[in-house]
């Protein structure tokens, strides 16, 4: 019995389905980004591939649906440019919860570590982030966690000058009222452009 060399080894490896799915699945890994876009990367991420089958989790349902909307242009340049095969694309954002809860980055991270966007926004109130890292189990439970947060917020919050309402102290610095008052200075009466 004479010795294969590691190259034909390896060649009659990758040759194997299994192989090939997973060289496959790493080729729209390292090119997923400049595929589809640094923006879309942030909220879409390859998690496996199945059957010719392409399954990207999303941070939440309407990124699901949008990319839905765009998975046959999405299918066609990964299968032009990276010379695949694949079937279709699947979008589920239950994968994104899962793969985050999973990965050893998202447990050292900060569960409270938001984008620079979000905390730039002059609506965003810090104090409103919840102190409970548990999910809740409920609807009854997560909108009891919602009223709660609110409440304690108002009652934080100055009173937009306008419609005494509260208002996020980022508002009143950037438009001198809330934004739901600003919008409507800007729009004017209502039917004005009715006539």
């Amino acid at each position: 019995m004479s010795l294969d060399s590691i190259h034909n080894v390896i060649h009659q490896l990758e040759r194997q389905p299994r192989w090939q799915s997973r060289g496959q699945f790493r080729q729209v890994l390292n090119h997923w980004a400049a595929l589809v876009g640094e923006g879309v990367a942030r909220q879409a991420a390859p998690v496996r591939l199945d059957r010719d089958v392409l399954h990207v989790a999303v941070i939440n349902p309407m990124w699901a649906q949008t990319l839905t909307l765009e998975r046959l242009r999405i299918l066609a340049k990964l299968n032009d440019r990276l010379h695949l095969n694949l079937r279709d694309i699947r979008f589920s954002s239950g994968d994104w919860h899962r793969q985050k809860q999973s990965s050893p980055r998202a447990q050292q991270r900060s569960p409270t570590a938001l984008p620079e966007w979000l905390r730039q926004h002059p609506s965003f109130e810090p104090q409103v982030i919840p102190t409970s890292l548990q999910r809740p189990q409920t609807a009854e439970e997560s909108f009891e966690r919602w009223a709660t947060m609110t409440q304690r917020l108002a009652t934080q919050q100055p009173l937009c000058p306008q419609c005494q309402c509260p208002c996020p102290a980022g508002e009143l610095k950037r438009w001198g009222r809330c934004s739901i008052c600003a919008v409507k200075t800007l729009r004017g009466p209502v039917g004005r452009h009715s006539q």
